[in-house]
């Protein structure tokens, strides 16, 4: 696997988490107390996954570039 492919697969893996992320955003407005706070927990772990998944995405695709 090459630097190219891996930072694919990282984008790809992003791309999955928004969707998850996306999805469960209309929870919001029916979940309440402890489920509520179990749900934005879970939101939380996600979005910072997918961030993770996006930084990493962008260096290794500037891995190979000159500064």
């Amino acid at each position: 696997m090459t630097i190219e492919e891996l930072a694919c697969e990282y984008e790809a893996q992003y791309r999955v988490l928004s969707a998850k992320l996306d999805a469960l955003k209309p929870l919001l407005c029916v979940y309440r107390g402890k489920d509520l706070y179990l749900l934005r927990r879970r939101m939380k772990v996600y979005y910072d996954m997918a961030c993770e998944c996006k930084r990493t995405a962008a260096i290794l695709k500037g891995y190979y570039e000159v500064e």
